[in-house]
């Protein structure tokens, strides 16, 4: 069904305001048109809601946009709204085989270790890295770290580089404006340490020679997972590598350019994770914001597409971006 709203359809519209009803021949006698043209705007008026046919299939009255856009809107957001409750319910189902999955695979011969405690985590990372010889992966979601972590990292970093051992750390794009995450890079960076960022979020972990990994424990922020299976860190290596050639240099000074580049990833981040129904909150988490800023940001970009509610936001979000998508294909 083509939507697009033409020239003659606006004028034809307006005659039909105008004269409260018309016919295809008063369309063609005063637009100018052959029958067969008068024909089409008057399907396409129609198929818009804009135009409503009488009994006898002669005279086409004008309906008001607004109504006619509820009649054409609705059974989309009502589709819209049965496939959003069918993915809510996928992801409830699938999300609850998780403990399944992780009960059984903890239950693998010290593959996988739960540490609750913050001193024993760091005490395992000094280990790791005392060992590590070849390469350390680290990635870091959720903007600037803390000072007191950015020191202690500092020191972990200067270590590893000092011995040789190649390091990579990925934040994201929030982290370019936080005062101390940019002191850091400016001390790692001659020493040889990679850093770049990215608009999108991935998960907070420490990944030493690819034979051991520690991340982030859920619900328990001072505690960590520690994996040893090799198929388990193959699958996060191969997350962080895709993550890092799609990622940004961490730049050592800024331009207005580049903070509007900046700007604009993270905006589009946004819009993505909307049409996928996330809460505000996730998203938050996504792109390295607090969640305040998000849902600033989130107010902004539903106004800016003229969004009534979260659901209408998501429909409108989908289109613009399935012709954005669509517009980049050669």
């Amino acid at each position: 069904m083509d939507m697009h709203l033409s020239t003659d359809m606006r004028r034809a519209y307006a005659l039909a305001v105008r004269r409260r009803a018309l016919t295809a021949e008063v369309v063609a006698d005063e637009l100018g048109l052959d029958a067969s043209e008068a024909d089409r705007v008057i399907a396409g008026l129609v198929e818009l809601r804009l135009l409503q046919q009488d009994a006898g299939g002669d005279l086409f009255a004008a309906v008001a946009p607004d109504s006619a856009q509820l009649r054409l809107l609705g059974p989309l957001v009502r589709e819209i709204s049965v496939m959003q409750e069918k993915a809510d319910r996928i992801r409830a189902d699938l999300g609850s085989l998780l403990p399944v999955y992780w009960d059984e695979v903890e239950s693998a011969a010290g593959q996988i270790e739960v540490v609750r405690d913050l001193d024993v985590v760091l005490t395992l990372i000094e280990e790791f890295s005392a060992r590590a010889t070849t390469e350390v992966l680290t990635s870091q979601p959720g903007g600037g770290r803390p000072v007191k972590q950015l020191e202690t990292a500092l020191t972990f970093a200067q270590e590893l580089l000092e011995r040789g051992v190649r390091m990579r750390t990925l934040y994201q794009h929030t982290a370019q404006f936080h005062q101390g995450t940019a002191a850091y890079v400016e001390h790692v960076a001659p020493l040889g340490g990679e850093v770049r960022t990215t608009a999108s979020g991935f998960p907070r972990m420490l990944v030493f020679d690819r034979r051991v990994a520690v991340l982030a424990l859920k619900g328990h922020p001072e505690g960590a997972l520690v994996l040893r299976n090799e198929n388990v860190i193959d699958v996060l290596v191969d997350t962080f590598e895709r993550t890092w050639v799609g990622a940004r240099p961490f730049p050592l000074s800024y331009s207005k350019g580049q903070i509007v580049h900046v700007s604009s990833e993270v905006k589009d981040t946004i819009m993505r994770l909307l049409v996928v129904g996330e809460s505000d909150k996730k998203i938050a988490a996504r792109v390295g914001l607090s969640l305040r800023t998000c849902q600033r940001h989130i107010a902004d970009l539903m106004q800016e597409i003229g969004a009534r509610n979260r659901l209408h936001a998501g429909y409108l979000l989908h289109e613009q971006l399935a012709k954005s998508d669509a517009g980049g294909v050669t």
